[in-house]
This record gives structure tokens, sequence and C-alpha cells, in this order.
């Protein structure tokens, strides 16, 4: 008679938590879309540099339906509802960069899989997703996810080459991406910007097809190795401390020998070797959770964009 009172009770209990949760669950709705409203200003502001067109970054906010980002980040939130919104805006800052390198760029891949994530519920909404494309370069940004955890330290490389120009690397930074140029410093892709000619770095390294706005900050892009590198190396920890811009940082460390500890709180690590593109660390694992600040690494790359 006893263990069928304690039977009883556990599925009262059961019961009373269901019902508790499904009473909640409108509430949770309303104060994740309320913080959304109250906050979403935040993510307008990607923190670029001068080389990113401020036409493409305008051009990609009003892509990005309010609507449509509100269900992508109630559903996000939905995921990981001990996260406040302001940390989950920091994921879409970091969502709205990458995009802006899959607009500009040949081939980007992805190195963070809570910022995929959020990418992958944007990509559920197919029509919507699709819109914004359209509107933000005229074409589909593709998504390939891979089928395993791949290790791929050129990419890398070329990912990091890319984001210490166009963006500011700050502390959310370095939390999603982790250190930068950890397997190699990219010398060779320094050679080919500093000496290929505009169409050729276009024909080798530019989406195309893609918007105008997006060629012009190719353009940009290029200019900084022709016309300013020579300048940027001055000063380059008073100019990353007083403005998070790690470009000329960037110049320095990669006219070194080696991987100096000077540049350990932006690039590599005092364990690493130059390998000619091959990193060493281990893989990383695309299917284990994530908290959103966790330093993704750069040795776990679960996904890519690509023109096609």
């Amino acid at each position: 008679m006893t263990f069928f009172y304690v039977i009883l009770a556990a599925i009262f209990a059961i019961f009373l938590v269901t019902l508790v949760k499904r009473q909640s669950e409108p509430a949770k709705l309303e104060r994740y879309q309320n913080e959304f409203r109250k906050f979403h200003a935040e993510t307008l502001d990607l923190q670029a540099t001068e080389i990113v067109s401020e036409e493409l970054i305008e051009k990609l906010n009003k892509a990005l339906d309010f609507d449509y980002m509100e269900k992508v980040n109630t559903e996000f939130r939905l995921k990981h509802p001990r996260e406040s919104q302001v940390r989950i805006n920091q994921v879409w800052r970091e969502l709205k960069r990458y995009l802006i390198m899959a607009a500009v760029f040949g081939k980007v891949e992805m190195f963070n899989s809570v910022i995929d994530e959020l990418w992958h519920i944007m990509l559920n909404y197919g029509q919507e997703y699709d819109e914004f494309c359209q509107a933000f370069i005229g074409r589909t940004i593709q998504h390939h996810p891979h089928s395993v955890p791949a290790f791929k330290p050129e990419e890398r490389t070329l990912f990091d080459f890319y984001y210490v120009q166009l963006f500011t690397v700050d502390s959310h930074s370095l939390q999603k991406w982790g250190k930068f140029f950890k397997h190699d410093k990219g010398q060779t892709l320094l050679r080919d910007f500093e000496t290929l000619e505009l169409e050729q770095l276009k024909e080798k390294y530019m989406r195309k097809p893609t918007s105008i706005q997006a060629e012009r900050t190719f353009e940009s892009f290029t200019s900084q190795f022709k016309e300013n590198r020579p300048m940027t190396e001055l000063n380059w920890r008073k100019t990353y401390d007083q403005t998070d811009y790690a470009a000329p940082a960037y110049f320095t460390y990669a006219s070194t020998d080696d991987f100096d500890s000077e540049f350990k709180d932006i690039f590599g690590n005092e364990s690493n070797t130059v390998s000619s593109g091959s990193g060493h660390a281990g893989h990383g694992d695309h299917s284990s959770s994530h908290d959103s600040s966790s330093d993704s690494s750069s040795s776990c790359s679960s996904c890519s964009s690509c023109s096609s």
C-alpha cells in the first residue's frame, strides 16, 4: 500500500512540474522578446575597422529583418536559458562578423560551435534566410556542415588573417574564437597581398559574385598591405591597448622569427611552433556542449561557407 502512495506521489509531482513549466513558458517567451528588443541596438555595432565598408554593415543590418532575428534569438535562448541577452548579443556580433567575411571572401570556415548553432537556427527558417542573403549580397551564403570535426590549420590561419584586419580583437573575440595565428603566422598570405595585383587577388581570394559593397571592402582590405602596412607596425602595443585594433600587432608578430611571448595575449601560445601551416593541437569536439563564452580553440572546423 505504501508503495502505491509513493508511485502516486511521483506521478503527481511530475504532473505538477509539467503544469508549472507550461504555465511559465509564455512568460519566458515574453521576457526573451522584451530583452531582445531592449538590447537589439547593441547588435547593430559590429566594431569593425575602417576597412569594412559602412554601406556593407548597414546593408547587413537592414537585411537581417527584425522579426526574423527575434524568432531566431528566442529559439536560441530557449536552448540556452541560463545565458543573458547581453551575452547572446556577443554571439550575434560574432556571427554577423562571420557573415561579413563570408560576403567578402571566397571561402571562410566556421570555428565556433555555439556561433554555428545560431547560424543553424537562422537556416531553419529557409525562406527568411534566403531573403536575408538576397538583400545582403544578392546570393545565398551556403552552409556546408562537415560530418565529423575537421582539423584545418590552414583554413584557420586564413580566417585569422581576414578577421584581425576587418574587426577589433577584444576579450569577446578571444573567448569565442580563441587566440589567433596559433598554427601559422600567415606569411604566405602576406606575400600574396603585398605582391599580387588587385585583379589577381580578387580572382584568388574574393567571393564571386558578391555585392558592390563587399567588393569595395575587399579593395580596402588589399590596400592595407600595399599602402598602409609600413606605417602600422609602429606603436602596435599602444594602438591595441587603446583601440583593440590588432592589425599593427599582427604585422609586427609576423615579422618575428618565432611565437614571441610578447604577443601571447592575442596570438598563439608559448608551446606553439611554426610548421608551414600545420597545427599540432588536438581535434575539437563539435558534438559536445559549449558555453557561449567558451574558447573554441582553433582546432575544430565545424562548417564552412562558400560562394557556390
